[in-house]
């Protein structure tokens, strides 16, 4: 019997230091290498990283230049910390390669162009593929950014997974920033009673950056839920035994689980 798959993003916020340009959170590492290793044989894994620290300062800083410019710096960049996330899981024993977006999906008269076949003969294998958020080229505009969570997107119309991990630096979702507010509550299950309301707390939220950025992440991810008809675990990556958890398909203690089918 063929094994479930299971798309894992290691989320910027997580892996990476905000506050610190190109500045790598090394216990985070050992953490998200710990849960790796403990799921990699037992389901099928495709990982995902968000940018960080790594990719955002070079995107406000090159925003203004040439197109040309911004694309081969944002590739640099995005690069250096998948090549290092592919390194320590390759220490560990963890077979896992580096597959660049922007290699196998570019954007051509606003529809994306994917070379799939490379990512579905890892998995077959029993390789890890690790994509990541970055620029990719657009035969248009020079280059689009594509967010960790658009590549899964774009990803699984052609690999359904059975379910999709996020792997934060907080616990789930809030209904506020709970690194601000020790009274904040975590929303355990999001789904098609409970979704708007949950839009509307964070909308009227006083933290607006912050909710601001959540709002947008909660609402995507929902709407891929439905779309693809499967349930999207939200847990701390620094809860080894809850990620574990999420990412066989086990019920939580800690987390939340956006289902919209």
């Amino acid at each position: 019997m063929s094994k479930e798959i299971v798309y894992v993003k290691l989320g910027g916020s997580f892996i990476t230091l905000k506050d610190k340009p190109f500045t790598l959170n090394i216990g985070a590492l050992d953490k998200a290498v710990a849960i790796i290793k403990n799921t990699w044989r037992k389901v099928s894994l495709l990982l995902g990283n968000g940018g960080g620290s790594f990719a955002h300062p070079v995107v406000q800083k090159y925003k203004n230049a040439c197109p040309e410019e911004l694309l081969v710096r944002c590739h640099s960049a995005t690069r250096k910390l998948n090549h290092i996330i592919v390194d320590k899981l390759l220490e560990n024993n963890i077979l896992a390669t580096t597959i660049q977006t922007s290699a196998i999906i570019m954007k051509q008269n606003n529809e994306y162009k994917v070379f799939i076949d490379p990512v579905k003969t890892l998995v077959e294998k029993g390789i890890i593929p690790v994509l990541y958020g970055e620029c990719i080229i657009n035969s248009k505009n020079t280059y689009t950014v594509l967010s960790t969570e658009n590549v899964f997107r774009i990803l699984s119309k052609h690999i359904k997974p059975s379910r999709i991990v996020l792997l934060t630096d907080v616990d789930g979702v809030y209904d506020k920033n709970p690194k601000k507010h020790r009274d904040a509550k975590i929303i355990n299950v999001i789904n098609r009673r409970n979704l708007e309301d949950v839009l509307e707390k964070l909308s009227l939220s006083k933290d607006l950056d912050e909710t601001g950025s959540m709002y947008g992440k909660i609402k995507s991810t929902a709407e891929l839920s439905e779309e693809l008809g499967i349930p999207v675990y939200i847990v701390s990556g620094f809860n080894t035994e809850e990620a574990i958890k999420a990412i066989l398909g086990k019920p939580l203690s800690r987390g939340t689980i956006i289902d919209m089918r």
